[in-house]
């Protein structure tokens, strides 16, 4: 097991990982940001309710989140299968990725919950299940770390952390008007 890094704040590099495209082809992190700003969304696994309720929700906000000049991409655990699979169903406008190991989300700082954590927020747990169930999502077959927290980053074209928010429970995902915003403020100073 990889070691985890600490959180990533506001001003810190992005790590460049190397992850998986929906071919089963090799990708650097780094030739996303280097084409513009960009919001990564690390998710769980594709089996995961959250997720795929995630995932159908940036795909609904892709022209509110372009138009503030974001380019998105996710991220899962599992296999490009997987990616293929459920990004191609929930969210084909994505750029999705996916990692079979958690090195990847050890290097962005994201790390498993601990059974305390599971019990502090399980009431906020299953709200969102219950949320993402009355979108039309359904829980499936695990594809990676089910105890791996997801994570939301915007990235700006120097790979440059813009923006960083790191989940607490399977769910909790930061707003699409926060991202918006946070988008927006990038493009003023620029």
């Amino acid at each position: 097991m990889a070691d985890i890094a600490p959180h990533l704040k506001i001003g810190d590099p992005a790590p460049d990982i190397i992850v998986s495209d929906i071919h089963g082809q090799p990708v650097e992190m780094a030739s996303f940001w280097e084409k513009g700003p960009t919001l990564v969304s690390f998710l769980r696994h594709f089996g995961c309710i959250h997720c795929r309720a995630r995932l159908s929700e940036l795909e609904k906000h892709l022209g509110e989140l372009q138009a503030a000049g974001l380019q998105l991409v996710t991220l899962a655990l599992g296999e490009t299968k997987h990616a293929e699979r459920y990004c191609g169903k929930l969210a084909p406008h994505l750029e999705c990725l996916a990692d079979d190991k958690n090195d990847g989300y050890y290097a962005w700082g994201l790390q498993q919950a601990s059974n305390g954590e599971m019990f502090k927020y399980g009431i906020d747990i299953l709200k969102a299940s219950a949320k993402a169930a009355a979108s039309g999502h359904m829980q499936g077959a695990a594809t990676g770390d089910i105890r791996m927290l997801p994570g939301t980053f915007i990235i700006d074209r120097d790979g440059i952390v813009q923006y960083a928010y790191y989940s607490v429970y399977a769910g909790d995902d930061p707003a699409i008007n926060v991202l918006v915003g946070e988008a927006q403020k990038m493009k003023a100073q620029a």
